[in-house]
């Protein structure tokens, strides 16, 4: 019999000499690791991991996480050449040969990338994998027109609803400080038609130098309502500029100017000058911020509103992985539209912001949904009303788009808006409905 620490110690022994056994048994391999990390999104992790173990290059599943892991933290000389002999092994894995190909994306190798993309597309996998494909053949064909004079242009025709043309009150009975109760003319109560829309425009692109290239194109395009023909729209806008483009940064500034006539008659210009820069801060996130300046002159009676507007803000875009291959774009900006003719009741300051979400369903289907919010507080009291006037701007947009060919796409588009202020008069909701045919030359 056993005395009580003797017992103790035998079991003390016995236990350590299990798990010198079992655990060795338990760990998990370098590969295993590796796969954990990885579809925990850790892929810095798993490549200072992966280069613990140099022994287990050439091991097939060693290979694949390692590859996947080096592409994913930014070094995708080291994930390709993994990827490569994890290919010779396995040539018919096209989870494998599509990050192979994301490998030489990185990489700017865009014959190699576009083989490997190619070579997917043949095995007819599930259209998100194809829509992801497609995102990717996008962008090397953008890279490659980089270094060659290109044209593209658009040519649109729809019909729509607008329940709001002149973006009149709801109701002809408000109440105004200072007047009280009052009756808004027939012409200042909302009304709604029916229009038919037209468009066209094109951009030329002129590479300067590896870095530099310039640009310059136009638009134009015209709303004709069925019965409200004094709200008949006609936009003419050119524009011109340069672009600068060194690895993950693009700078691009812009000079345009713009018509705008109501019923045939001038009523709006705005000339303007941008600054954007954008850069990537990885394959699925993209940061900006922009500047405006934009001098506002309007024609006749409405002189009175002549105003600068400055602007500025940020954004960011998020393209994430997965069904759908959703993407989100979020942008913030604030403003001054300061009046030129001594009127700083029409002067205003401006906050805002705007968040979409585009989705991708099929490789010919596409979804979108976007929400913006502007505040407008105007620098002086009304001239009239005597009180200082206060906006907020709301708009929710939603459509989808079916894509017959590469060119030629039917689009839906509909949009909710309201505009709330502190004066009635000021106080409208709108919604504008267009069911559109377009085709895009690129």
């Amino acid at each position: 019999m056993f005395s009580g620490s003797s017992a103790y110690l035998f079991v003390l022994a016995l236990f350590f000499l299990l798990t010198q056994g079992v655990a060795p048994a338990l760990a998990a391999t370098p590969a295993e690791e590796l796969r954990q990390l990885v579809e925990r999104g850790q892929a810095k992790e798993a490549y200072a991991r992966g280069r613990r173990y140099p022994d287990q290059l050439g091991n097939p599943a060693f290979d694949f996480y390692y590859g996947v892991a080096a592409i994913d933290a930014g070094h995708p000389g080291e994930g390709t050449l993994a990827l490569e002999r994890y290919v010779i092994t396995y040539p018919n894995n096209l989870n494998a040969r599509l990050e192979l190909a994301r490998g030489y994306f990185m990489m700017g190798e865009d014959a190699r990338a576009r083989e490997e993309f190619d070579g997917v597309l043949k095995a007819n996998p599930p259209a998100s994998v194809r829509a992801n494909i497609a995102r990717f053949e996008e962008a090397i064909k953008a890279r490659e027109n980089r270094y060659r004079t290109r044209f593209t242009g658009y040519a649109e025709a729809g019909y729509g609803y607008d329940s709001n043309v002149n973006g009149g009150v709801s109701s002809g009975n408000i109440t105004l400080p200072l007047f009280g109760p009052v009756v808004v003319a027939p012409a200042g109560v909302k009304t709604d038609d029916g229009f038919a829309l037209v468009g066209a425009g094109g951009q030329i692109n002129v590479p300067l130098s590896q870095r530099w290239s310039a640009f310059v194109g136009g638009s134009v395009d015209s709303r004709f309502y069925h019965r409200l023909d004094v709200f008949d729209q006609l936009n003419v806008t050119g524009f011109g500029g340069g672009v600068w483009q060194k690895d993950r940064d693009l700078i691009r500034a812009s000079l345009s100017a713009t018509e705008l006539r109501l019923d045939q008659e001038r009523f709006r210009d705005i000339f303007g000058a941008t600054g954007e820069w954008y850069h990537q801060l990885s394959e699925s996130w993209t940061t900006n911020v922009f500047g405006q300046y934009a001098r506002i002159a309007y024609m006749g009676t409405n002189a009175v509103r002549d105003a600068d507007f400055y602007s500025a803000g940020a954004g960011v875009r998020k393209v994430f992985s997965g069904a759908w291959k959703p993407t989100l774009n979020a942008t913030a900006n604030l403003g001054r539209e300061a009046n030129i003719r001594n009127r700083d009741d029409l002067g205003r300051d401006l906050y805002g912001g705007r968040l979409g979400l585009v989705l991708t369903p099929t490789a010919k289907t596409g979804l979108y949904g976007a929400l913006s919010v502007q505040r407008s507080e105007y620098l002086e009291p009304d001239a009239f009303l005597a009180t200082r006037r206060r906006d907020l701007y709301q708009a929710l947009e939603l459509g989808g788009s079916y894509s017959f060919t590469d060119a030629l796409s039917l689009r839906l588009d509909l949009i909710a808006a309201r505009n709330d202020s502190n004066l009635e008069l000021y106080q409208y909701a709108r919604n504008v409905a267009l069911l559109k045919l377009r085709y895009d030359h690129r």
